[in-house]
């Protein structure tokens, strides 16, 4: 709709009436909203994949450490020598804390595990166990081969675990040095 106010000039001046001012209003009222809630699922989608990513980033990295460790080689999360496929149990699994960016902090104790990490900078829990895995294959001899071997990594280590995201990995590492 047209006014015809007038200026100084004598000129014609558009301007919006009340009717269009209020439904501008109700159009942003209602976008702006909408536009806040897809922008903060993005920033929680994209803060998930990335701790996933972490996670499986993690999972390799003691993948590889485990492996060293079998073969009798220093490492860090695993200062003495574990016992060769058997490592730990599914009840009572080796448990380890790393930080936010996948640093090996230390290890946590089950009460820790049940009720969130007492480290300050713990983001990622590491539960791990093995198993003997022999090959349908295989002779008797070398029925401890390879190690089947369980990860479960969860994060916000701070949380409680009911309350933390979980990732499992699972995988075969075969025995690198005889007996």
């Amino acid at each position: 709709m047209r006014s015809r106010v007038t200026g100084l000039q004598g000129k014609w001046h558009r301007g919006l009436t009340l009717m269009e001012a209020v439904i501008a209003l109700v159009v942003i009222a209602m976008t702006v909203p909408i536009m806040l809630s897809a922008s903060a699922v993005t920033s929680r989608t994209r803060r998930h994949a990335e701790a996933d990513t972490r996670s499986a980033w993690i999972a390799r990295e003691v993948q590889q450490e485990l492996t060293h460790a079998w073969r009798g080689m220093p490492s860090e999360m695993f200062p003495q020598k574990p016992s060769f496929p058997v490592l730990a149990t599914e009840e009572q699994p080796e448990i380890l804390v790393f930080d936010a960016e996948g640093r090996y902090l230390s290890r946590a104790t089950e009460v820790e595990l049940q009720h969130g990490m007492a480290v300050g900078s713990a983001q990622y829990v590491v539960l791990l166990y093995a198993v003997a895995h022999p090959p349908a294959n295989m002779t008797l001899g070398a029925l401890d081969s390879l190690a089947h071997v369980h990860l479960r990594v969860t994060h916000s280590a701070r949380a409680p675990q009911a309350k933390r995201a979980v990732s499992c990995y699972s995988m075969l590492i075969p025995r690198q040095t005889p007996p």
